[in-house]
C-alpha cells in the first residue's frame, strides 16, 4: 500500500529534483479533495532542514516522496482541524501565534546578522595566535604496542619472568602482534593484538608514558615497566614530535572564531536593548499567579519546577 502510494509521485519527484531550488512561480505538485500541496510549501519545508542536507534530500526520489507525503498528511489533517475550529480555541489559537513570532523572530536575527558590517580581524587573529602560541600546538605522540602481563593470579616474580621471555622472543624476531596474543593479559589483545594506536604524552599512567616516549627508533622494544596493571614491554611503531601548526594553517579558523565571538556581542546588545526597553512594564501580580512555592517567612515567590518560565532561544 505505501510502496503504491510512494509510485504516485514519481513524475512530481524528477520535476522537484530539477527544479526546486529555483522555481519562478507557485506549482500544484500534490492534491487531492481536501488540500494541495505546493512547490512553495515544498521550498518553504526544506527551510526546515539543515543547509548542509538539503543536497541529499534533493538527490533522493525516497526522500523527496517522503517530505512530499509528510506535507500532504499535515495540510489535510489541518484542514480537517480548521474544520472542526480547533484553530479557534484560545491556547491553540496562541500557539499558532506564538509559532509563527518565533519563526519571524529568527528569520529577523539571520538577516540583521547577515547585515552586520564585519571588522578586519587580520591583526587580532596574528595577535592572538602569538599570544597563546601553545593553543595552536600539535602535542607530540607515538604509535605502540604493548603486551601486558598482570599479578591477578601470579605473583610479582612469576609476572616479571613472563614478561622477560617475552621480550626476549621479540628481540629474537617473533612478531609482536603474536606475541601479544599469546602472552598479553590485556582483554583488548584479541582484537587489537597489543596495537595501542597513537596517543599523547601523559594520556596513559606515567611509568607506561616515560617509558613508550622514551623509545626513539620504530621497532625499539622496552625493557620490562612496572605500573599498577601489571608488566609491560612496548614496540614503537613511530613517534610524532611536537609540532607548531603555523599561522597561515590556523588563521581561519582564529577568524571564524572572532567573527562568532562579534555575532554573539551584536545578538546580546540587541537583545539587551528590548530587555532594557524603558517603556517596558512587568505585571508582577499576575506573573505570580504562574508561580507556586511562597516562602511564607520572606515573602519571596519561588518558581515551581513544573510551572517556571522558560525564555525563548533564538
Amino acid at each position: 500500500m505505501r510502496y503504491m502510494f510512494l509510485k504516485q509521485y514519481v513524475a512530481i519527484v524528477a520535476m522537484v529534483c530539477c527544479t526546486a531550488p529555483a522555481l519562478s512561480q507557485e506549482q500544484v505538485l500534490v492534491e487531492s479533495k481536501q488540500t494541495r500541496v505546493t512547490s512553495l510549501d515544498f521550498e518553504a519545508e526544506l527551510m526546515r532542514i539543515p543547509l548542509e542536507h538539503r543536497a541529499e534530500v534533493l538527490a533522493s526520489k525516497t526522500r523527496i516522496a517522503k517530505l512530499l507525503e509528510n506535507l500532504l498528511i499535515n495540510k489535510t489533517l489541518a484542514v480537517q482541524a480548521r474544520s472542526a475550529g480547533i484553530d479557534r480555541e484560545p491556547l491553540i489559537s496562541k500557539q499558532i501565534e506564538l509559532a509563527s513570532d518565533k519563526l519571524l523572530a529568527q528569520e529577523h536575527i539571520n538577516r540583521a546578522t547577515k547585515a552586520v558590517m564585519m571588522p578586519n580581524f587580520d591583526a587580532r587573529a596574528r595577535e592572538l595566535y602569538q599570544t597563546d602560541i601553545e593553543k595552536y600546538t600539535l602535542p607530540a605522540k607515538v604509535h605502540a604496542s604493548h603486551i601486558l602481563v598482570d599479578t591477578k593470579a601470579r605473583t610479582p616474580e612469576e609476572a616479571l619472568q613472563r614478561i622477560r621471555q617475552a621480550r626476549e622472543q621479540a628481540l629474537g624476531g617473533k612478531k609482536f602482534e603474536e606475541l601479544a596474543l599469546e602472552y598479553s593479559d590485556d582483554p583488548s589483545a584479541k582484537g587489537n593484538k597489543g596495537d595501542l594506536g597513537f596517543f599523547e604524552e601523559g594520556k596513559m599512567v606515567k611509568p607506561f608514558s616515560d617509558a613508550a616516549f622514551a623509545l626513539s627508533s620504530p621497532g625499539d622494544i622496552s625493557e620490562p615497566v612496572k605500573t599498577v596493571f601489571g608488566f609491560h614491554i612496548i614496540q614503537l611503531h613511530e613517534k610524532q614530535l611536537k609540532q607548531v601548526r603555523s599561522f597561515e594553517v590556523v588563521k581561519e579558523k582564529i577568524i571564524q572564531g572572532e567573527r562568532e565571538k562579534y555575532l554573539n556581542e551584536f545578538r546580546a546588545t540587541l537583545f539587551g536593548g528590548i530587555l532594557t526597553d524603558p517603556s517596558l512594564i512587568l505585571n508582577e501580580e499576575a506573573v505570580n499567579r504562574f508561580w507556586t512555592n511562597i516562602d511564607a517567612k520572606s515573602g519571596d515567590v519561588k518558581p515551581s519546577e513544573t510551572n517556571k518560565p522558560e525564555a525563548a532561544k533564538l
